[in-house]
């Protein structure tokens, strides 16, 4: 008999990872404004960390979409402080794709029927 896998991802991480991944990535914006792309590519490697640190506990199909609403949560304020350039646009893909990345790249393989707690 299989037992049914939860896919409930936490929302109040959710939203703090992501907002945090943005904020940390204006706020060196306004220390380093010479270098905008810069600012843009710790954006996406924040977010693809706290994707993974929200991901952490979670299991299943619960995984890639904690992964998925962090990056959606960045991209969204992303695109809401930047505005709907061109390249704005643009790296909030990225970011999304970032997301479900750094939550799903690295956990270990879990094939159906198999205990990995034992």
């Amino acid at each position: 008999m299989t037992t049914p896998v939860t896919t409930r991802v936490p929302v109040v991480p959710v939203l703090a990872a992501g907002i945090a991944a943005q904020l940390v990535d204006d706020l060196l914006f306004v220390f380093l404004p010479a270098f905008p792309g810069a600012a843009a590519l710790v954006a996406i490697g924040l977010t693809a960390v706290a994707a993974r640190a929200v991901g952490r506990r979670l299991d299943g199909a619960a995984v890639p979409r904690a992964g998925l609403a962090v990056g959606l949560v960045s991209a969204t304020l992303g695109l809401w402080i930047s505005g709907l350039g061109l390249v704005a646009i643009l790296v909030a893909g990225i970011t999304v794709i970032a997301g479900v990345g750094g939550a799903v790249l690295g956990r270990p393989e879990v094939r159906p029927g198999h205990r990995t707690d034992a």
